[in-house]
């Protein structure tokens, strides 16, 4: 597009701009309707764990996590955690130790093993009824990747595969970030100029991201979680009047609507990272779930401050945002994932914070996500690698703690830090009724096997106690009060319930008439009268 064009036709600006930079219009307004959420995941989900490929389980002794080393361990996960399902970082051919860049849709990363391997994986995760959550990385590639190759040389379609400006276009975008020059054209890579992202406008792209998506679940993946979602179609890629946010949510439509007619029980889970719920919401149009950032900052904060801060009432507030767009939604709540410094370490490696944390995580409603090593105390903080530590299996460590790799100059998985070499692994913490890794067991087993607290509703209640968080869950016939003291001192509260039944105490509280000390962080579950009133006060 010639710029004396963009001068004498100033109207078509957008248009034109659309047209440079996408290679063709926009998608067909007939945007699939909104199907229903995986029946399967939304009975079945209840507690599921997320593992670094690379730093998980080494079987072959070259310090790099495989799949045959999680198979190995799939006990560890069905049976002393009793998981659901497993989310798994990206596991396809890439350059970089996190692969996230990838090179090969179709393919299994070389240290992790061969498609082979990754097969048997499955098979044994299908054996012990964990179902496999699939990273699923299509915002952008790796500049290394055949379709981007073809693309800098305008091979045949592919030149419209991703977003280029020439010289002339750039002059009118060069306030805005996440361009890169390459032969005297402009790509688009908003993370990394390693990483140019793919142009959603273009049909044949769609496509190909379809066929990949029916090629995994062909190999068993049951679920989806989709990285980068709320950059499909970026802000800063597209023309300034392009409606981004719709044009996700239309693909995400179509996308859900492509993945349940091959199965209905697929599951997607959406990376949108934001704290405005009512925007992250909208993504539900096209997904089963999104991951609860909002929820996870707000009960962080209020457990560093010893306040319930009101997070009950919000995750509510939240939920009934989520009710507005999709009735049948999954909620997934979560404390740290693999890019944000480890609850442990965000609590100064107080234990009994983390302990709490925990047991506040896996009383509440939706599907409750574990970051691999959260339930050992594992720490870590920025940069990245030290977020993505190897797992601590214990005196039979498995994993090959001098183990790292580094291609591209990208910095290798940290060695451990001090803490989480002398942490105790598995091994020792299962000998340790009062380890963070038995408040985990014990509390995900409650979880699994109370329908109340798996499927009940979540309801606020009344407290003027600022350092007592309590909330109810209920079911048809049941009714729990559940009572988390957020102080690291003793607090005591009056009760107004006539009747105590004990459901579940992490250390037993003082009870007197109605008067109850409860020790500091520590929970108590009650059962209490169908639809009765409760009150917590002073």
């Amino acid at each position: 597009m010639q710029k004396k064009i963009l001068l004498l036709v100033l109207a078509l600006v957008g248009m034109f701009a659309l047209a440079a930079c996408n290679g063709e219009t926009e998608p067909s307004e007939d945007v699939p309707q909104m199907r229903d959420a995986s029946p399967h995941y939304e009975d079945n989900a209840n507690v599921c764990y997320q593992i670094f490929p690379i730093s998980y389980a080494d079987s072959t002794g070259d310090g790099h996590g495989d799949f045959t080393g999680i198979a190995d361990n799939v006990e560890y996960l069905s049976e002393t955690l009793n998981v659901d399902c497993v989310w798994l970082n990206p596991f396809n051919p890439s350059p970089s130790y996190h692969k996230y860049n990838v090179t090969n849709y179709y393919g299994i990363d070389e240290q992790f093993g061969t498609m082979e391997d990754f097969e048997n994986f499955i098979e044994t995760m299908e054996d012990h009824d964990i179902d496999v959550v699939m990273d699923f990385v299509i915002n952008h590639t790796d500049f290394n990747h055949v379709w981007f190759e073809r693309s800098r040389n305008d091979e045949d379609d592919y030149g419209q595969w991703y977003n280029w400006l020439d010289q002339e276009e750039y002059s009118d975008w060069h306030d805005r970030g996440g361009w890169h020059e390459h032969d005297g054209r402009y790509y688009y890579g908003s993370f990394w100029d390693q990483m140019p992202e793919l142009n959603y406008q273009h049909e044949p792209v769609r496509e190909e991201i379809y066929n990949i998506a029916e090629f995994w679940i062909d190999k068993g993946i049951t679920g989806f979680r989709i990285d980068a979602a709320r950059h499909i179609h970026d802000s800063n890629q597209f023309p300034r009047d392009f409606d981004n946010e719709q044009a996700n949510i239309d693909f995400f439509k179509e996308f859900n609507d492509v993945v349940k007619e091959i199965d209905e029980e697929v599951y997607i889970v959406g990376e949108i990272w934001s704290n405005n719920h009512t925007y992250v919401g909208n993504y539900l149009e096209g997904m089963d779930s999104v991951f609860n950032f909002s929820f996870a900052d707000s009960l962080k904060n209020a457990i560093q401050n010893s306040e319930h801060r009101d997070v009950i009432d919000d995750l509510i507030e939240i939920h009934n945002d989520y009710s507005d767009t999709r009735e049948d939604f999954i909620d997934s709540v979560f404390l740290t994932n693999h890019d944000m410094d480890r609850i442990m370490s965000e609590f100064n490696e107080n234990e009994g914070r983390a302990k709490l944390a925990a047991r506040i995580l896996l009383t509440l409603p939706g599907t409750s996500w574990i970051y691999y090593g959260e339930e050992l105390g594992m720490t870590g903080e920025g940069p990245d690698p030290d977020r993505r530590q190897p797992f601590n299996w214990g005196e039979d460590n498995s994993y090959n703690p001098e183990g790292s790799t580094s291609t591209n100059n990208h910095d290798a998985i940290s060695a451990w830090d001090n803490h989480n070499q002398s942490l105790d692994g598995v091994d020792q913490q299962l000998d340790d009724p009062d380890s963070i890794l038995n408040t985990f067991i014990d509390m995900i087993d409650l979880k699994q096997n109370d329908d109340t607290l798996r499927h009940g509703s979540l309801h606020s209640a009344s407290t003027d106690i600022d350092e007592i968080m309590a909330y109810r869950r209920v079911s048809d016939d049941q009714d729990y009060l559940v009572i988390h003291n957020m102080s690291r001192n003793e607090m005591t509260a009056t009760l107004d319930v006539s009747d105590i039944s004990t459901i579940y105490e992490s250390h037993e509280p003082v009870i007197e008439d109605d008067k109850v000390t409860f020790e500091p962080l520590s929970t108590m579950i009650i059962e209490i009268e169908t639809g009765s009133s409760v009150a917590i006060t002073e």
